[in-house]
């Protein structure tokens, strides 16, 4: 299946219980974004489940049993439903047990965007397992830090203009929460994070272009904080969409903000701190034949392994899986002079830095690296790959006795891997693409910083 574009789908989603004319709508905006939305007659092995119950009666025994039929198609995809705005608490409990609720208006801007974090975090999730398989094919398990999240009551940051919406917050989270913390402008917000541990926000912007939106955004991209989970009350379902174009990607309605801000804060809270955990074990930087510990990135041995486990993945789910491969050359500012050692292995570690941490950053040569990019179509691995190259050709870098100064010129090659390809056809065939965008434009007509 491919979608307008011509490429293949990110990602397929089964929508179930809706009616024809809501899976028309929703069908155009999820194939804008890259994902194929399919009837529950295709919906085996899909990515995600989309349970649509808007309309309807809802009760627990109800939910349980269409949570269950989609996970009897689909037993690695989580669930996403939506549900009305007006349903009670205790509908929105029973469903909750079962999946992430959203309620969305005319525009599925924030739908999408949820659908996109919740794949993202099984990409992670998933990578996470394989690469603990693989550690253990090769006997190094003890030289990483477990997946272990803290224990602990939550600190939560409620930011935003006073009013019954943030007075509502306040008394909802006293009781799960050992600290709570009211601020009310970005700024204030900005300091209290950078000085104290939070498990989740709570932000209250007046208005679509209030300082705290550049905030959410910002901390998206932040290192530290991007696991933060940013929660932002809808008085109506509408203003969803452009608080989702803006960087939100998590909602809860003014009206519930008293019965379900507590218990969504907790989930909230766990999921990230799980997913901290995760990263943290997929960015470790250690052990003999793990990673090359000049560069940071896995030695062809954990390549040969660990590619061999997402060929075999991608071939049995039918996800993508992109190739990226970059060769880097140092070039001296005083246009004079050898490579220098402690530069170029600041160039590659700085290519294991810029990637995800669920992909696979593997060195197969002293100036060539290859990237496997789980569930990543070839469009979005080529707009990755320029970033790296433009983060690279953008930095300077020193020598060991810092008195000469480097950049660095870089070739690039992105595509998708063809099904049934074994992992030493996977660089074979980055490898030669790499060698034809060579011949195309050499390495030394490229431009120099």
């Amino acid at each position: 299946m491919q979608d307008q574009n011509g490429a293949p789908p990110k990602a397929r989603i089964v929508y179930v219980g809706g009616s024809d004319e809501a899976y028309s709508r929703l069908l155009p905006a999820f194939a804008e974004a890259g994902y194929a939305l399919v009837p529950q007659k295709d919906g085996a092995g899909a990515d995600l489940g989309l349970i649509d119950i808007r309309g309807k009666a809802v009760s627990e025994k109800k939910a349980q049993a269409i949570a269950a039929q989609l996970r009897r198609k689909s037993p690695d995809s989580s669930v996403v439903i939506i549900v009305d705005p007006y349903i009670d608490v205790s509908a929105r409990k029973a469903l909750r047990r079962h999946g992430e609720l959203v309620t969305i208006g005319e525009q599925p801007d924030a739908l999408i965007a949820r659908c996109r974090h919740m794949l993202r975090l099984r990409n992670i999730a998933e990578e996470a397992g394989e690469r603990l398989k693989t550690l253990a094919t090769l006997s190094r398990l003890s030289e990483f830090p477990p997946i272990a999240s803290i224990q602990s009551s939550l600190h939560v940051l409620i930011a935003g203009e006073p009013g019954p919406v943030a007075l509502a917050a306040v008394n909802a989270l006293r009781p799960v929460t050992a600290k709570s913390i009211c601020v009310f402008s970005a700024g204030q917000a900005m300091r209290a994070i950078e000085n104290e541990r939070f498990d989740c926000a709570f932000f209250l912007p007046p208005r679509e272009n209030h300082p705290l939106m550049s905030l959410a955004k910002a901390l998206r991209r932040h290192p530290r904080h991007n696991t933060l989970p940013i929660l932002f009350p809808l008085h109506d379902p509408d203003d969803a969409a452009g608080l989702t174009q803006r960087g939100a990607a998590d909602f809860i309605l003014a009206s519930h903000v008293s019965d379900d801000l507590a218990a969504k804060s907790q989930v909230a809270a766990r999921r990230a701190r799980l997913t901290k955990a995760m990263r943290r074990f997929l960015n470790a930087c250690s052990g003999d034949m793990i990673r090359d510990p000049a560069s940071g990135a896995f030695t062809g041995a954990f390549l040969s392994e660990h590619g061999a486990r997402l060929c075999a993945r991608a071939d049995q789910t039918g996800r993508p899986l992109a190739l990226m491969a970059l060769k880097i050359a140092m070039k001296p500012r005083d246009g004079a002079g050898a490579p220098d050692r402690r530069a170029l292995h600041k160039a590659a570690r700085l290519i294991k830095r810029v990637t995800r941490a669920e992909d696979t950053t593997a060195r197969i040569a002293a100036d060539t690296f290859f990237i496997l990019a789980p569930a990543t179509t070839a469009p979005d691995a080529q707009k990755a790959v320029q970033r790296i190259k433009g983060v690279l050709e953008n930095t300077v870098f020193r020598s060991e006795d810092d008195q000469r100064l480097f950049a660095i010129e870089t070739q690039t090659a992105a595509l998708a891997r063809p099904e049934g390809f074994c992992i030493e056809e996977c660089v074979a065939l980055a490898l030669a693409a790499l060698r034809d965008e060579g011949r195309v434009r050499p390495l030394s007509q490229q431009s120099s910083r």
